[in-house]
């Protein structure tokens, strides 16, 4: 099941995915392809979905940690939507986030990345969970946040790297269509697609990328506005942010010390500090939530 979910996945999602990581997904993809290790039982608290609400049939397991508590969320290496037998999605992911936004032992959470991005799919139940939490979350960078990963932190309260050589950015998209053709040929198939005039449309960009070499609809109706989607996102959560960067919204990547003056993240600091930082976070809003209610 989780061999087709992440097959699916690569084929059907654009990539906001730093270029340079491209190798490892063909190396993820022919692991996949070669082995027949497919299925893994997930925790029934993983596997709710979108939906995930704590009832008596389980026990949200951020639970039984002390009170005021500090989770470490990662968001390291490639991110795809599903997990895998060797890795866990992000889905699975957003579950964390939604389980420890519940818990009253959780104070708030750290997301900690190192990813060079993944596809669409994958940021979509981030995205859903981080909108809808309730407590603290800091971002903080330990190697590279980008494309993907990048989107995702930017719905953090703050944005901090461990070492001011750490890398943030990449905001944009890409795709890749693999034309077979000639090696189809090669070994003596020749395919014809057919389409009904009822369907012209159907597949037109990829067909015309192919077969016309025009990329021009699939970068009008396909790239353009989810790169568009993505630097307004960033916009809107980075309100600080230089636009007037060169490259800042259209693909460049930053050294942190770099990141920070044009207002792509925070500060640099140790995971020990951001643990602290999230701490004074949740007294804050603490305080502040006292003061209210009086």
């Amino acid at each position: 099941m989780f061999a087709d979910h992440f097959l699916l996945e690569l084929s059907t999602s654009m990539l906001i995915l730093r270029e340079t990581a491209c190798r490892d997904v063909e190396q993820q993809i022919n692991r996949v392809l070669q082995s027949t290790l497919t299925e893994r039982k997930l925790p029934s608290f993983l596997s709710l979905g979108s939906n995930i609400s704590l009832s008596d049939e389980f026990e949200n397991p951020f639970d039984a940690y002390e009170e005021g508590s500090i989770i470490v969320i990662p968001i390291i290496g490639t991110m795809l939507k599903y997990g895998s037998w060797w890795t866990y999605g992000m889905d699975e992911m957003a579950n964390f986030i939604r389980l420890a936004d519940a818990s009253s032992k959780v104070a708030g959470t750290i997301l900690l990345s190192n990813t060079p991005g993944g596809t669409t799919q994958s940021v979509i139940q981030l995205e859903d969970a981080l909108r809808q939490r309730t407590k603290p979350c800091v971002g903080v960078v330990d190697g590279q946040c980008c494309s993907g990963g990048i989107y995702t932190l930017s719905f953090c309260d703050k944005i901090v790297a461990t070492n001011r050589m750490c890398e943030a950015g990449s905001i944009g998209t890409f795709a890749q269509i693999m034309d077979d053709s000639a090696a189809l040929e090669k070994y003596g198939y020749k395919v014809k697609a057919i389409y009904p005039p009822e369907s012209k449309y159907k597949n037109l960009e990829v067909r015309k990328a192919i077969e016309e070499d025009d990329d021009s609809l699939i970068i009008s109706e396909r790239l353009s506005p989810y790169a568009c989607h993505f630097q307004n996102i960033i916009k809107n959560n980075r309100p600080n942010l230089d636009t007037t960067a060169e490259g800042i919204l259209e693909g460049k990547v930053f050294y942190a010390y770099d990141a920070i003056k044009y207002g792509l993240i925070d500060s640099i600091m140790s995971i020990n500090e951001a643990v602290k930082l999230v701490s004074t976070m949740a007294e804050e809003k603490k305080s502040i939530y006292s003061q209210l209610k009086f």
